[in-house]
C-alpha cells in the first residue's frame, strides 16, 4: 500500500475512476506540428539548454509534494526588433523527474523510478511506449502583453558582470503530455545577458527564461492514471488520489537558451 502511495504522490496529478468522467480527456496528439514567425520577421535562433530545470508542486490535503525535472530540449526564433513575432517550443525530459518530498535519499530514488513508470517513461518499458511519452512540450503560436517589443529599446540594467534586458510577456500555445494536447497560456520574464558595454542591436550571449506565475496541469486530462511495472492500470491505488495526492499540479520553468550553432 505504501507503494502504490508514493507513486500516487510523484506522478503529480490524476483523478481517481469515479471522477474520470467529470474531466474531457484532451486531444490525441503524437506530436507538435512546428510554429514559424512570420514572413516578415527577423530572427536569432537560440537552443533551450539540457539542463533546464522545472519545480513542481502538489498540495493536496494530507500531502504538499515537490518534485523537479533537470533535462530539457528545444528551439526559440526570437525577433529582436518585434518581440511578438517571436516562436519557437521548449520541451522538459520526462524522464529526468525526481522527487524531493521524502527525507530519506533511497526513497526519493526508488519513488522517482516509480513515477517514470506511471509518466510510460521507465526504462523498463519498451521504446515504442516510453519513446513518445518522453518529452512534455509547450509550443508558441502567439506572443502578448510585451512590455517592449523592440529590446533594443529596453534600457540595460546590471547582472553580476552581464548587461542586462528584460521582456516581460504571455506566450500563448498548445501543451503536450502524455500523447495528448491542451492549449496553454504562460506567463514569461526573459532575461537577456549581453557581453558588458554591448551595442543595443548585439545578439545576447545567453537568454534566461522562467514562469512569473505557476501553470496548472491537470493529468486526468493527458490519461496520466496510476500504472505497474507493465504499463498496466494499478486499480488499487485509486483510493488514494484526491485524498495524499493532488488533481492538478503547479509547474515553474527555468530555461536558459544559448545561440544555436
Amino acid at each position: 500500500m505504501r507503494r502504490f502511495a508514493v507513486l500516487g504522490l510523484i506522478v503529480l496529478a490524476v483523478a481517481c475512476d469515479k471522477k474520470d468522467g467529470d474531466v474531457k480527456l484532451a486531444p490525441s496528439a503524437s506530436a507538435l506540428a512546428s510554429s514559424a514567425p512570420p514572413p516578415t520577421a527577423k530572427v536569432v535562433k537560440y537552443t533551450i539548454e539540457a539542463k533546464s530545470k522545472t519545480n513542481i508542486d502538489m498540495p493536496a490535503p494530507k500531502e504538499k509534494i515537490k518534485a523537479f525535472t533537470d533535462g530539457a530540449s528545444g528551439e526559440l526564433q526570437i525577433d529582436l526588433m518585434n518581440f511578438t513575432n517571436t516562436r519557437g517550443e521548449a520541451k522538459v525530459d520526462l524522464k529526468t523527474i525526481t522527487m524531493t518530498h521524502w527525507p530519506d535519499a533511497k526513497d526519493n530514488v526508488s519513488q522517482s523510478e516509480h513515477a517514470r513508470t506511471w509518466l510510460e517513461v521507465a526504462d523498463k518499458l519498451p521504446e515504442e511506449v516510453k519513446g513518445p511519452n518522453r518529452w512534455a512540450i509547450f509550443a508558441i503560436r502567439g506572443i502578448e502583453g510585451v512590455s517592449e517589443p523592440n529590446v533594443t529599446k529596453i534600457p540595460i540594467t546590471k547582472d553580476g558582470a552581464d548587461d542586462v534586458r528584460i521582456v516581460t510577456c504571455k506566450a500563448k500555445g498548445e501543451f503536450l503530455v502524455h500523447a495528448h494536447k491542451v492549449s496553454k497560456d504562460l506567463e514569461l520574464e526573459l532575461k537577456l545577458r549581453y557581453a558588458p558595454g554591448a551595442k543595443p542591436d548585439d545578439k545576447p550571449t545567453s537568454i534566461d527564461i522562467k514562469t512569473t506565475k505557476p501553470f496548472e496541469v491537470n493529468l486526468a486530462e493527458h490519461d496520466v492514471k496510476p500504472r505497474d511495472d507493465f504499463g498496466k492500470l494499478a486499480k488499487g491505488a485509486f483510493n488514494l488520489l484526491g485524498t495524499k495526492v493532488a488533481e492538478t499540479a503547479t509547474v515553474s520553468l527555468e530555461f536558459r537558451a544559448s545561440p544555436a550553432p
